[in-house]
């Protein structure tokens, strides 16, 4: 049957041209990043930001919503993840835009979209929720292109609801180092020496990731005894 496409419209001066997907130059140096749809219908804090917390790294900003408000898709793409994940996100969509970059939303009450679904600008993605390990409503909101992960706040000013500064010609460079300083850190630090007795759930709960991320991380067998003195990662 036909899709039917729910959106949320966004403030008069956010919609004067139609959303497209971020285009990259020639070069693969710069994004622009100036057609972008902000994920939320109105200003909000950020409660947690991007960065290393907890012995890993918290791949996106958590911002501050309503509970069961709507969560609209930022570019037209095609929906490859929508799961619930007990562990972490919870609810969660991942969506990927048709020249690599990536979006996804989690900690949803209910998602609206499943894998498969072409996705436009303004569609909603699901409403705002607490679910997975949260303790309070809010969306993890994240963008990625390939392994690089980008802080969602180097695009956008979610107090302000708009985005920021120069995001037109959005530095790939700068992000991509960013991206290697953060990883190098984490390898440097992130880790767990297992200890006797230790489960794989005992050493996700202390990277505070879930089980599934601890055995792909480390290429373990889910189940699997864990041996005394083992070297465990959070993160690659």
């Amino acid at each position: 049957s036909e899709q039917v496409h729910k959106k949320v419209p966004q403030a008069e001066s956010k919609n004067k041209k139609e959303k497209k997907e971020p285009e990259i130059d020639a070069s693969g140096d710069y994004f622009d990043f100036s057609d972008m749809l902000l994920p939320i219908t109105h200003e909000a804090l950020v409660g947690s930001p991007y960065g290393i917390r907890s012995h890993r790294l918290h791949r996106g900003v958590d911002v501050n919503v309503i509970k069961d408000e709507p969560v609209v898709a930022a570019y037209p793409g095609e929906v490859t993840m929508s799961r619930y994940n007990k562990g972490g996100y919870g609810n969660y969509v991942l969506i990927k835009h048709p020249n690599g970059i990536e979006t996804l939303y989690a900690h949803l009450s209910k998602r609206r979209l499943k894998v498969g679904d072409k996705v436009f600008p303004g569609d909603i993605v699901g409403l705002a929720g607490n679910s997975g390990r949260s303790s309070a409503a809010h969306l993890h909101f994240e963008i990625r292109y390939g392994e690089v992960n980008i802080d969602p706040c180097t695009v956008i000013d979610f107090p302000h609801w708009t985005l920021r500064p120069g995001v037109s010609k959005f530095s790939m460079k700068k992000a991509k180092a960013a991206h290697r300083k953060i990883q190098a850190k984490l390898r440097d630090n992130n880790y767990y020496i297992v200890k006797k007795g230790d489960s794989q759930g005992d050493v996700a709960n202390w990277f505070n990731i879930s089980i599934e991320s601890l055995c792909r991380i480390n290429n373990l067998k889910p189940g699997a005894p864990l041996i005394d003195g083992q070297k465990l990662r959070g993160s690659k």
